[in-house]
C-alpha cells in the first residue's frame, strides 16, 4: 500500500566528510552573523557621528548668523539710550528683513515675552508669549529669555515650519541685548538631520 523510501547509506568517508563540513558551515554562518552584526554597530556609529558634526556645524552657523546681525546694526543699539523708541524700531525692521533660505528669519522677544519681531509668523508679534512650551513640555519662550539673560547660548524644541505649519525639531541661538532688555536669535530646524 505504502511505498518503502530507500534511504542511501552513507560510506564511511562521505560521514567523515559529513561530520567534518557541519563545523565548517556553522563556522561560515558565525561569521556572517557575526560582520553582520559589526557592520550595523559601525554604521550606525558613523551616523550618530555624521549627526553630530552636522549638529554642531550648524550650532556655529546659528551663532555666526547672530554675531554678523549683531555687528551690522550695533552702531544704532550701541549708540542708543535704553527707551530711544526710533533706534529700536530701526532695529526691528533690519531684523524683519534679515531672512534666510526657506525658513530662516531671526526672532526678538522682550524680557517680559512680548514677541517684537518674527517675519515668517508674522501672527506672533504683538502677544506676550511667556508659558508657551512645546508640544513636550519644553519651555520655550521663558528658556530663551533666562538664556539671554545669562549671556547667549542654544536651545533646542518642536517649532512649527513656517512653510508648512509642522512641528519639527529646531535649535536656536539666543543672545541679550540688556540695555533694551531684548531676547534675539534664529534658528535651524535640524528634522532632515535627524531624519
Amino acid at each position: 500500500m505504502f511505498a518503502r523510501l530507500s534511504v542511501p547509506r552513507l560510506s564511511y568517508g562521505q560521514k567523515l566528510s559529513l561530520v567534518a563540513a557541519v563545523p565548517l558551515i556553522v563556522a561560515m554562518a558565525l561569521i556572517v552573523v557575526l560582520v553582520t552584526w559589526q557592520s550595523q554597530v559601525s554604521a550606525k556609529r558613523e551616523i550618530e557621528t555624521l549627526e553630530t558634526q552636522i549638529i554642531a556645524a550648524k550650532k556655529e552657523e546659528l551663532r555666526n548668523y547672530v554675531t554678523q546681525a549683531r555687528n551690522g546694526f550695533y552702531f544704532i543699539y550701541g549708540n542708543a539710550p535704553p527707551d530711544d523708541d526710533a533706534a529700536k524700531e530701526r532695529v526691528m525692521q533690519i531684523l524683519a528683513a534679515m531672512i534666510y533660505g526657506d525658513e530662516g528669519f531671526f526672532f526678538v522677544y522682550d524680557y517680559d515675552g512680548k514677541n517684537l519681531v518674527s517675519p515668517r509668523q508674522t501672527q506672533l508679534i504683538g502677544k506676550n508669549w511667556s508659558g508657551l512650551d512645546d508640544s513636550r513640555g519644553t519651555p520655550i519662550v521663558d528658556e530663551l529669555i533666562r538664556i539671554a539673560r545669562s549671556g547667549a547660548g542654544y536651545h533646542e524644541y518642536l517649532w512649527p515650519k513656517p512653510s508648512s505649519g509642522e512641528e519639527a525639531e529646531m535649535i536656536t541661538y539666543v543672545t541679550s541685548f540688556p540695555s533694551w532688555r531684548w531676547a534675539v536669535g534664529t534658528g535651524v530646524f535640524i528634522d532632515d538631520v535627524l531624519a
